[in-house]
């Protein structure tokens, strides 16, 4: 285990615990998944683009927990996931020393702390594998995030006009942002 879980209090009082993702997960990240991704057009896929296998998402979690470049957290309550985050080191030599985060909550829990609680977690984590920096995207227009990210001390970087079309025909463009440690 790289982390060890904790409990940790939301602004409404109520406490989750944060943990190393494990096999046992694969089945309800999946339903997760496809939950996160129905609820916000700020992610990067549609719900039914989430198609994997059970016994692929096994394959993926074992190799998270096994990699010493990835740490993949996710947040539990009343035995539930309701949000996860992942830091991977990039594994070039000459790039080893940045590392590219991403989270996400379900909507009922959005504006309680946790995805604050996540970014710290991933930071303090990133500093055990010794990173000088951190990296993350987001879709313009997604101010909640920007504002969280931005309280955390990331700075945005870059921006790629329309990288993201849905369906209806609207364009966000990704935002680049980074952290140095």
């Amino acid at each position: 285990m790289k982390y060890t879980a904790e409990n940790f209090e939301l602004k409404d009082g109520r406490i989750c615990k944060i943990r190393e993702i494990q096999v046992k997960d694969a089945a309800e990240m999946l339903e997760y998944l496809k939950a996160i991704m129905g609820e916000s057009d700020f992610l990067n896929s549609y719900p039914e683009e989430i198609n994997i296998t059970v016994e692929e998402e096994v394959k993926m979690i074992k190799g998270f927990n096994k990699s010493e470049n990835t740490l993949m957290l996710v947040v539990e309550m009343d035995r539930r996931l309701i949000a996860n985050a992942t830091i991977t080191r990039l594994r070039r030599q000459k790039m080893r020393h940045r590392g590219n985060i991403a989270l996400a909550v379900r909507k009922e829990f959005w504006n309680l702390g946790i995805g604050k609680k996540l970014l710290q977690c991933l930071e303090d984590y990133a500093k055990e594998l010794e990173l000088s920096q951190l990296e993350l995207d987001y879709f313009s227009g997604n101010e909640r995030a920007r504002a969280l990210y931005e309280k955390s001390g990331f700075i945005q970087v870059g921006e790629i006009p329309n990288a993201y079309i849905l369906r209806d025909g609207t364009s966000y463009n990704n935002i680049n942002m980074v952290k140095n440690l």
